[in-house]
């Protein structure tokens, strides 16, 4: 064997143990979730759990799988009025938020988070034709913490000029996680 392959094989097999190694520091392995993956916010579950539910269950087309192509959400909370929380008339949501509630939608059609929810719609279209993508304009309003625990939020979707709707819904907290139990107060449907 010459020298060059010796050499060769040496600082394959150096190469190879010291991938091998299963001492990974103290927290740094890239595969350890235990360290990289931040608990996500309890605002962010209540908003996730009122937003699959609105998209999958209590839209005005509900099918499954729902045929709205993207969801554009108000940025900032809105409060009940004639427009099913579409016009937000709070500060915009916080980014962190944001991006806790987009990452927590990976399983709904594409999400995004608007300043001017008019860029996004054309009234005039109907169906499900109001808004870019066919798509939905969602409204949330700010968290309504009850005395027995529960949590009421506003919803509103509205995809065209005879598509829409805006309700309250109660949620609560059970096994670890937020879900929608009902609704209270009126319910507005276009």
């Amino acid at each position: 064997m010459s020298a060059r392959t010796v050499t060769s094989a040496l600082v394959l097999a150096a190469a190879l143990t010291g991938c091998s190694s299963t001492d990974t520091g103290a927290g740094t392995d890239p595969l350890d979730t235990t360290t990289s993956t931040p608990v996500p916010s309890e605002q962010s579950q209540i908003y996730s759990a009122a937003l699959h539910h609105l998209i999958l269950v209590d839209n005005p087309f509900a099918k499954a799988p729902t045929p709205v192509g993207y969801i554009y959400i108000v940025d900032g909370p809105a409060s009940r009025s004639l427009a099913m929380f579409i016009a937000a008339d709070g500060p915009q949501f916080d980014t962190d938020l944001k991006n806790e509630i987009t990452a927590r939608a990976a399983d709904l059609p594409p999400v995004e988070f608007v300043a001017d929810p008019q860029l996004h719609t054309e009234p005039a279209r109907q169906g499900l034709t109001g808004v870019d993508n066919d798509g939905v304009l969602v409204g949330l309003s700010s968290l309504g913490r009850q005395d027995d625990g529960t949590v009421h939020v506003g919803a509103g979707l509205w995809c065209g000029i005879d598509c829409g709707l805006g309700l309250t819904y109660v949620l609560d907290h059970a096994d670890g996680r937020w879900t929608v139990t009902g609704t209270t107060g009126p319910v507005v449907i276009s």
